[in-house]
């Protein structure tokens, strides 16, 4: 049986939404509207989640924002789920080696993708800044690919039929698609180039679990016309490695990685 609490449920979407950057700030109505609730029953949930300090409002503005009690919250689940708290750990040492912003991305339980945690190198001039809790679509790059080669064959066929095309880069072709995740699936690991985001290249491998599910995905992030090819092999290196180090951590056990 399937349980379902409707007020807790939109009190989950209230947040969710709040914590994406374009709804940071939302009022009354612009939170009712892009739910599609009733305006009544969406006050009484955020006076709720206000009095937990879960949101704030402001008063001269009118609008609602993320709470305070969020913030230890948060790091606090970053403590306390062992496999993200070990992942934090040797992503920084990815950034000091690689030179690049590393992100960890996990699959939410709808078609989508969040990062959880990110690391940028020390010093250099140019870095890509993610925001941790934004969310990204399964099928748009890199990231994806990982999750999804290791997929139910009917599960990747659902989604390669329905592609969308991010930019010019972005692969929407059914078959090319299948073909790919059968590559990642191959090699161990995945790369894109402006597929999701213009300008932004991917190297990324997946973190598996004890039963051999994809946990997570660690990746490194690249301005596309700065990252040359003959340095690829030794970034997918210092991530494979660190991939398997984290894997075996979780107590999977594999031949996927020699």
């Amino acid at each position: 049986m399937e349980y379902h609490v409707p007020s807790v449920a939109l009190a989950m979407r209230i947040l969710k939404l709040l914590s994406r950057y374009k709804y940071r700030n939302c009022s009354l109505k612009d939170l009712a509207d892009k739910l599609n609730v009733n305006k009544t029953t969406c006050l009484r949930v955020l006076r709720t989640l206000e009095k937990e300090d879960f949101v704030q409002y402001d008063e001269e503005t009118k609008k609602y924002s993320l709470g305070p009690y969020l913030i230890p919250l948060g790091n606090r689940a970053a403590e306390l789920i062992d496999s993200v708290a070990a992942s934090m750990t040797e992503m920084k040492a990815v950034a000091a080696s690689t030179g690049l912003t590393t992100v960890l991305v996990q699959r939410l339980r709808s078609d989508r993708l969040i990062y959880i945690a990110s690391a940028e190198p020390p010093g250099g001039d140019v870095r890509i800044t993610v925001s941790v809790g934004q969310e990204l679509p399964v099928t748009g790059a890199a990231f994806g690919k990982c999750f999804l080669a290791y997929d139910d064959v009917s599960e990747r066929q659902r989604l390669a039929a329905h592609l969308q095309a991010y930019t010019p880069n972005t692969i929407v072709d059914a078959d090319q698609f299948l073909a790919s995740l059968a590559e990642v699936r191959r090699s161990g690991y995945a790369v894109s180039h402006a597929e999701l985001i213009p300008g932004i290249s991917a190297l990324a491998v997946p973190i598996f679990g004890r039963s051999g599910q994809v946990n997570h995905v660690l990746a490194c992030l690249a301005v596309t016309t700065q990252l040359k090819q003959e340095e690829q092999p030794a970034i997918l290196d210092i991530l494979r490695a660190t991939a398997q180090k984290l894997s075996e951590w979780n107590g999977f056990q594999n031949q996927r990685f020699v």
